[in-house]
């Protein structure tokens, strides 16, 4: 079995770390780059691990698990591996990671520990996670050492936010882009990991994750799936009260926001909810009965009440484009309840006043 068997996607990528490696082509330095939650760390740790094994076969990218290379490093005792990456709750990497602490700079630190020489047949290989977070100072004590690297030394940066690297720190690594996740691996992982209470939730998160499995986890996080129920329950319901509706949503949203980008982030949550909603009213329209649409189970019941009435799409997709207005509103940095509250008074009129009862 393979180490890269538990990874999902990124062949390419794979393919061509085969080939440097075979062709002695590997470079100095490397700037993984792409969303967030999509393996970047995982294939870099797996990368490492193959440079360091001393018993590889004919694959290079095939490591034997069992040598004096792999069994530290497996351990997190490889003296030849670094890692640096953003300490939790913080929001710049840390010069002291770097260069060490102010009185011991230089002599301390990834920079220092890269310019030890490796053990005899081994290479230095070091991780530079979150490197997007690093501020000028930070970037700049970098810079000597992505200039001069050791000898026998892999760096591997990673990066979610290309631009918030300075442009002398991108010029002297090789860029390798990495794609999001297919829904289907998202899903899958999800499932594998345990961390989606059913196949359904699985499916809904990896079909809004924007292929990150940090986003799908964010999804399923127990308050925000609260709240998504709440909204369908109302909003499949077709006469119910915007205002209410929306007074609800943000005493939830205040519950579970640190800041107000936090809330606003929720918010395009909550909005990209109605809008899935919608979306799948309308597959359920075109396709009764079937089951491999989008899962939202109240939009089944919602579409059959509705399909039956003219101008039914016409409709529906006018409620997307006010949706998709909302959103644009809260980017434009209007507050969160006042767009929440005028999103779903307009689609409660426009709802009420296409009922059968009415």
């Amino acid at each position: 079995m393979s180490i890269w068997d538990s990874l999902r996607g990124h062949a390419e990528q794979q393919e061509m770390f085969r080939r440097s490696i075979q062709r002695r082509r590997l470079s100095q330095a490397y700037l993984f780059v792409g969303p967030p939650g999509i393996g970047k760390q995982q294939f870099a740790r797996r990368l490492a691990q193959c440079l360091l094994c001393v018993n590889q076969g004919d694959d290079p990218l095939d490591a034997c698990g069992d040598c004096p290379g792999c069994r530290p490093f497996l351990a997190g005792a490889h003296p030849d591996f670094l890692y640096v990456g953003c300490p939790e709750g913080k929001r710049e990497l840390p010069i002291a990671l770097l260069v060490g602490p102010e009185d011991r700079r230089g002599q301390e630190g990834l920079c220092h520990d890269l310019s030890l020489a490796p053990l005899p047949g081994s290479r230095k290989v070091a991780i530079v996670d979150d490197a997007d977070t690093m501020n000028e100072a930070s970037a700049n004590s970098f810079l000597k050492t992505l200039e001069e690297p050791p000898d026998r030394a892999v760096i591997i940066l990673i990066a979610s936010n290309l631009d918030a690297l300075l442009p002398t720190i991108r010029s002297r690594c090789q860029l390798v882009r990495f794609s999001p996740l297919s829904n289907e691996d998202v899903k899958a992982l999800l499932l594998e990991q345990e961390l989606a209470p059913s196949e359904e939730e699985a499916q809904f998160a990896a079909a809004l994750s924007e292929g990150s499995l940090f986003v799908a986890q964010q999804l399923l996080e127990p308050e925000l799936r609260s709240l998504r129920t709440l909204l369908y329950s109302q909003l499949g319901h077709q006469n119910f009260s915007g205002l209410s509706l929306s007074k609800q949503l943000c005493e939830g949203l205040t519950k579970i926001s640190s800041d107000a980008p936090e809330q606003r982030r929720n918010g395009q949550w909550l909005i990209r909810f109605t809008i899935e909603f919608f979306r799948a009213v309308l597959w359920n329209m075109n396709h009764p009965g079937s089951t491999s649409g989008l899962a939202v189970g109240e939009a089944v019941a919602f579409s059959s009440r509705l399909a039956a009435q003219p101008n039914s799409q016409e409709l529906i997709g006018g409620l997307i484009d006010r949706t998709v207005d909302a959103s644009t509103h809260i980017d434009q940095n209007v507050p969160v309840p006042l767009s929440l509250d005028c999103l779903f008074d307009d689609l409660s009129r426009r709802l009420r006043s296409a009922s059968p009862s009415r």
